[in-house]
């Protein structure tokens, strides 16, 4: 009696890396998604902190500041902590609006490139207005 050795044969190792390679396919494109979307939380934590900041310049000396530099960032326009955004600020008549522009791997985010908050408290994003949301 002949036995036969039980591996995996061609055939079915190609079944195999092609049903991988489809999967692979399918999944990588909503996990980058995914990613991108999870560094937004970034963008909003840092124009919150930033916000608050300018509060309590408001508070202090009864002013807000367009030289993020007086808060004690690193420069008047900076960049986060992974460096996918780039934070400014601008001061107005009525306040300030902070603004965190997507830079880097995160500008491949096109749905949410700009975030915006004002000294009002109103959160806007661009293109797409939903952005603050999760």
């Amino acid at each position: 009696m002949k036995l036969r050795n039980q591996g995996l044969g061609l055939i079915e190792l190609l079944a195999v890396l092609a049903i991988t390679g489809i999967l692979t396919s399918i999944l990588l494109p909503s996990y980058k998604d995914y990613v991108l979307q999870s560094y937004r939380a970034e963008a909003m934590q840092t124009l919150l902190k930033v916000a608050a900041l300018q509060e309590m310049l408001l508070v202090d000396q009864y002013r807000y500041s367009a030289d993020l530099t007086e808060l004690g960032f690193p420069a008047n326009e900076f960049s986060t902590e992974s460096g996918r955004y780039t934070v400014s600020a601008v001061v107005t008549e009525q306040g300030y609006e902070l603004r965190a522009q997507a830079q880097q791997a995160q500008s491949e985010d096109k749905s949410c490139q700009v975030f915006s908050l004002n000294n009002y408290g109103q959160k806007t994003s661009e293109p797409d207005s939903v952005c603050w949301t999760f």
